[in-house]
């Protein structure tokens, strides 16, 4: 659940997060909007540590 860009910003980077969740009831229209702006343009992290932090999950899903 993103409150701000930066919590918006750090799962894109990190985790490669496809899934955005938001609360209509205590999000306003304005930090809709900064939240989402930065969530499109954010971009996957591909340094080393994170594309093998990406491959770990990967392969824990497999599991699942």
């Amino acid at each position: 659940m993103c409150h701000d860009a930066e919590t918006a910003r750090g799962p894109r980077i990190w985790n490669h997060a496809n899934v955005l969740a938001l609360s209509l009831r205590a999000t306003t229209e304005a930090i809709a909007k900064e939240i989402l702006d930065t969530w499109f343009s954010t971009p996957y992290s591909e340094d080393e540590w994170n594309l093998l932090q990406i491959k770990r999950i990967k392969q824990l899903e497999k599991k699942v």
